[in-house]
């Protein structure tokens, strides 16, 4: 089996039991998966993902709120920290083959983005959330399964994840980075030019 790989900007003292695979819940009007995912693998499951979606399509990123912001917001030490949820919408398959050409390196590598791609139509869509934990959200189980194990990725009846091995003594650590001159921010920046806009700011 091979060694189950954490992005660059994700870190985790125990890796025990963490290995690739996914379960399914049934939400009863929808199927769930939570997938685990090695690094070297997440940028080919979001391709294919992307290049089948029914159009219009959009693209989801979650950041954190800036820190002028935040000031504002955090009346406390013990208040939550926050995100800012931006939305790109009614775009095509080819907008986000794009958008991973451009940006999926940094997006899968950074530890601190969450980030996803979703179609307005059938409504099926892929998250990449915190510690890089994938979940895709469909109506078309047997359709994604398929998907998974073309990349060698298998069902169980109940994974886990990194949270399962979090204690005092083995924490985990995501952090921000930086690539080719770019951070998280400036994919913000760039893709408000081409429609993306801030659709909610959300308590962590």
């Amino acid at each position: 089996m091979n060694q189950f790989k954490l992005v660059d900007g994700v870190s985790a003292k125990n890796l025990e039991g963490i290995h690739e695979c996914y379960e399914i819940v049934d939400k009863e009007s929808f199927f769930s998966f939570a997938i685990n995912i090695s690094a070297e693998k997440i940028d080919a499951l979001l391709r294919e993902f992307c290049a089948q979606l029914s159009e219009p399509c959009f693209f989801i990123l979650e950041v954190p709120t800036n820190e002028k912001y935040e000031s504002q917001l955090r009346q406390s030490p013990t208040d939550p920290f926050h995100s800012d949820v931006y939305y790109l919408d009614g775009i095509s398959t080819s907008d986000l083959i794009l958008i991973l050409n451009t940006y999926g390196d940094l997006l899968i590598h950074d530890g601190m983005v969450k980030f996803g791609f979703a179609s307005h139509s059938s409504h099926d869509e892929i998250f990449v959330g915190k510690y890089k934990i994938t979940n895709i959200f469909t109506q078309n189980k047997a359709f994604y399964q398929s998907m998974l194990h073309k990349l060698h990725i298998t069902q169980e009846e109940s994974i886990k994840t990194l949270w399962n091995n979090f204690t005092y003594d083995t924490p985990g650590e995501c952090v921000s980075i930086n690539l080719n001159g770019r951070s998280i921010y400036t994919v913000v920046d760039e893709l408000s030019e081409k429609g993306l806009y801030l659709a909610k700011r959300i308590p962590e």
